[in-house]
């Protein structure tokens, strides 16, 4: 009974295209992500590195066919609501990642706070926050969205190029 809003969210979470397959690069084996993203990453994961934070990409790249299986699949086998289901992942079609230009990140010192609210108690999360910006890399679901999807500290959005601002408008518009 999910219907989509005014503003084009459908519960909760922005509608996006899938990423063309020319857009995408590998980022590690199976792992793919915007090559711009990907470019902005790599440094970002390099200077983490410098400073004795070792990040981890968990998810990139997700193709609207895999967000279906991730929402459909796991929603029925958590005996979740839809509602409940778009709280912790997009509806495909709504997913960020399709964009190829979101990344999950966890702290490989601390894999049990992978996907975790957890991982902001991280050194990688404290470092996300005072340096993913230098990187155009911006924290999509902060605590007390108003998108009201749940809080995500691993899920990070590139914002580095006029394609990405464009693509993320709506959601930076609901924000302010």
């Amino acid at each position: 009974k999910a219907r989509v809003g005014l503003d084009g969210r459908l519960l909760g979470h922005f509608p996006y295209g899938e990423a063309a397959r020319s857009d995408l690069v590998a980022i590690a084996p199976g792992v793919e992500l915007h090559r711009d993203a990907a470019q902005a990453l790599e440094q970002l994961l390099a200077s983490a590195a410098a400073e004795g934070v070792e990040l981890r990409v968990l998810s990139a790249y997700r193709s609207i066919d895999l967000q279906k299986t991730i929402f459909f699949d796991v929603k029925s086998e958590r005996n979740q609501s839809a509602l409940e289901r778009a709280q912790v992942s997009a509806p495909p079609g709504f997913s960020e990642h399709s964009t190829g230009y979101a990344v999950d990140l966890g702290d490989a010192s601390a894999p049990g706070t992978d996907l975790s609210p957890s991982f902001q108690s991280t050194r990688a999360f404290a470092w996300l926050q005072a340096n993913a910006n230098r990187y155009h890399f911006t924290l999509s679901f902060p605590e007390g969205n108003r998108q009201g999807v749940n809080y995500e500290p691993w899920h990070w959005r590139f914002e580095g190029s006029a394609e990405a601002l464009k693509t993320f408008e709506a959601a930076q518009r609901l924000a302010r």
